[in-house]
């Protein structure tokens, strides 16, 4: 099994670091080496697809029905 290694220090281990970037509109969540913080990745500070669920509970929409 092949394991995701930071591209600065080697290090195996990463971890979750919330962050509201200089004139930004909304916060991120930045992927980070745990050892020496390199970023290696940006997701959404939302969960987009538990957005649209609740939005289509709302709506009164069966999102298994829709294809």
């Amino acid at each position: 099994m092949a394991y995701s290694t930071c591209p600065k220090c080697n290090s195996h281990s990463f971890e979750m670091k919330e962050a509201e970037p200089a004139n930004a509109m909304y916060k991120v969540n930045f992927v980070q080496c745990s050892s020496c913080g390199a970023v290696v990745g940006v997701m959404d500070y939302f969960n987009i697809g538990v957005l649209l669920r609740k939005l289509a509970r709302a709506l009164n929409i069966n999102l298994d029905r829709v294809r």
